[in-house]
Formats: C-alpha cells, structure tokens, sequence
C-alpha cells in the first residue's frame, strides 16, 4: 500500500518538476512507438497555473515509458479526502483528481477514483450556488465515485434532497475511506 501511495506521489512530484523546469522535457523524451491496440491520447488541452501565468500542456506527460511501464498494465486505484471547511482547497483537490485522470488518458479502465467529502466540506456537495458544480459533473462523467458523509450532513442540517444528484450519500466518511484503503486503494489528503 504504501508503495502505490510513494510511486503516485512522483507521478505528481514529477510533473510538478517537470513545468518548472527541473526535468527533461517531453520533447526531449523518446516516445513509445504507437501500436494497433494504443489508444488516441486525449485532444483537450490541461491548464496548470503557475505564479505568472497558465501554462498549456499539449499532451499528458505520462507516456508509456515514464516509471519503467508500471502504469502501463495497471488500475490507479485513489481515494481522495477533503474535510476542510475552505472552498479553495475544495477546488485543488478537484483539480487534482481531474489531472490524474487527464494523465491517464480519460479511459475508466485505467483508474478509480473516489472523492470523500466529510465535516464542512460536505457543504462542497450541495445544489444552491456552487461555482464547483460543473467540475463535480465533469468528474461525475468520467466514472469517479463522490462521497458525502452522513453524519456531517446531519451535523450541518443539510437534507440529502439538498445534495447534487451525482453525490452518493455515505453512512459516514471516516468508515468510506476505511472501506476504500482496505480495498487497495491510495488515500490522498490536498
């Protein structure tokens, strides 16, 4: 467990590294020759804001050699959690979990993602005037499980009709994570 969880925080650390400039550049890269079966890399270009400007990633930068093949043949299996009451770190770790996806080419076989909201940030989930619901949606569509605990719902007094429809309702969230790390999956805390 603790492998996965080490070998998918260079997949992010190398990433970071690489548009800063501390790593080769794609282009520099050899790129694996493209065979019958690969699939076409995604045509949607990602946006990375740095400190002065947003910076366009033409192509994922996990190619089929990047880490020796090892994500080649295997499932991404994430859980990410978010119990802070700040909207922004909502957003990163929303983002977040669409960047893993946007590397891994936006084929469902490839991962499963969940997305556990509990303590304020169930407020994360809710219908009236989310700026983050078109983001919540898109992720929705891409085959990732969203997660709102119970007992924070209950807490705030938010009802289950309040919640966006693609939201499951988890008796608790401490137990959702549990269930999913017992699973395989890697936890993720933004």
């Amino acid at each position: 467990m603790k492998k996965i969880w080490i070998l998918l925080m260079m997949v992010m650390i190398s990433g970071s590294l690489l548009l800063a400039g501390c790593a080769k550049k794609p282009s520099e890269q050899k790129p694996a020759a493209p065979t019958k079966s690969s699939k076409p890399k995604p045509t949607k270009k990602a946006m990375v804001k740095t400190k002065h400007s947003m910076v366009k990633i033409k192509n994922p930068l996990l190619i089929k050699s990047s880490y020796n093949g090892f994500f080649n043949n295997k499932v991404v299996k994430v859980v990410f959690q978010v119990s802070s009451p700040n909207p922004k770190k909502w957003k990163v770790a929303l983002l977040n979990m669409n960047d893993i996806i946007w590397e891994l080419h936006y084929n469902p076989k490839r991962y499963k993602m969940v997305f556990v909201a509990y303590g304020p940030a169930v407020k994360m989930f809710l219908k009236k005037d989310n700026k983050l619901t078109p983001l919540i949606e898109k992720l929705y569509k891409h085959k990732v499980r969203l997660d709102a605990c119970h007992v924070a719902m209950i807490k705030l007094g938010i009802k289950p009709d309040e919640i966006l429809p693609a939201v499951h309702v988890a008796p608790d969230g401490f137990f959702s994570i549990l269930h999913y790390e017992m699973m395989g999956y890697s936890y993720i805390k933004p």
